[in-house]
């Protein structure tokens, strides 16, 4: 029998910054689980809370953030009751982390393999014959000779930068590993590359994983489930194909609008206007003003959480009446009746 235990397990999740300028709410009631050998993607536009996440979960945010309010299992341990210590013990060896930029995640000065093993040693004791054969394997795993890994990161591609992080985010045998726009730098022969590699390896070795992004169309082709974000709140959330097939929030369907599709003659539509600025008193449903569909309801109250079939959740007012919003939402004409758009051309 399957162990059904989500690896992580986020529940009614707030997260704020004390600034100069006054508090700003980055997370506002955020429900997520990742089950075993799942691919969630995490998607949403800059600024919309999903690296904020992604810190809160690693438990590296900044010194002015601080959760105010939720709980994060990592199994059966809640995250934010651990001491420091004990969440830094954590950190690479039950979730790791493959950042945005290769060429800054690694120190220019130092040989490679040296860098995964200072990784391995913060954990447990390695010798130099087992470090050198684990940096191997590891190589091997991603797709780079190992006798690459004497060498400094000037000296690698793009990709193999990219890759020599996976091998190091692997390299403890994490149960988690969180993506955070892991090929935002890279041409797309080389992006589709790398999500093959970390598919496979995920098939030969069992970890969960977030893929954050801003482009939908990466999440649609590599996750199986999807969280749509929007100024700090998950919105929509459920199955890939599900959500691509019948999306039930005004905001999903703007973000698949906004997808070149290949063959089409349709052109890709923007979402008129930019997500709210967290410092301000944000009242209702925060893509109210960039929404058409905005009755005097969505700018007055936050929308709930409406549990669908198949495990979906949708946080709308107006989420039963997605499938007529969605036929006319491919005209710019429709978004241009949103309030945000029809301040920016009056």
């Amino acid at each position: 029998m399957e162990d059904s235990t989500p690896v992580v397990d986020v529940q009614g999740l707030h997260v704020g910054y004390r600034t100069a300028s006054g508090p700003a709410r980055a997370l506002l009631d955020i429900d997520m689980t990742i089950q075993p050998n799942e691919r969630v993607g995490l998607v949403g536009e800059s600024g919309c809370g999903k690296s904020t996440l992604l810190k809160t979960i690693m438990g590296v945010l900044p010194p002015n953030g601080e959760v105010t309010e939720g709980r994060i299992f990592l199994g059966d341990d809640d995250l934010l009751e651990m001491s420091e210590e004990a969440r830094r013990k954590t950190r690479w060896a039950e979730i790791s982390m493959i950042t945005q930029s290769a060429l800054n995640a690694l120190n220019p000065v130092k040989r490679i393999d040296a860098q995964i093993l200072e990784a391995v040693r913060a954990h447990r004791r390695v010798s130099k014959a087992d470090g050198k054969a684990l940096v191997a394997r590891l190589f091997e795993m991603v797709g780079v000779s190992p006798d690459r890994a004497h060498d400094y990161p000037f000296q690698f591609s793009g990709g193999m930068r990219q890759r020599a992080v996976i091998a190091m985010a692997l390299a403890l045998s994490p149960r988690l590993i969180v993506a955070d726009e892991p090929t935002t730098a890279l041409d797309v022969i080389v992006q589709d590359q790398i999500f093959t590699r970390l598919r496979k390896l995920q098939d030969e070795r069992g970890f969960a994983m977030i893929l954050v992004t801003h482009d939908i169309a990466l999440v649609v082709e590599n996750c199986q489930r999807i969280c749509v974000m929007y100024a700090g709140m998950i919105v929509e959330t459920g199955q890939t194909q599900d959500i691509v097939n019948k999306p039930r929030h005004p905001y999903t369907i703007g973000l698949l609008n906004a997808v070149s599709v290949l063959g089409s003659t349709r052109e890709p539509i923007a979402i008129p206007g930019s997500p709210p600025n967290l410092f301000e008193k944000l009242g209702g449903c925060r893509f109210a003003p960039r929404c058409p569909l905005a009755t005097q309801l969505c700018h007055t109250q936050v929308p709930p959480r409406v549990d669908l079939e198949n495990d979906r959740v949708v946080r709308c007012h107006h989420w039963e009446k997605a499938d007529d919003f969605a036929a006319k939402a491919s005209s710019a004409e429709t978004w241009a009746q949103a309030p945000a758009a029809q301040l920016e051309n009056p």
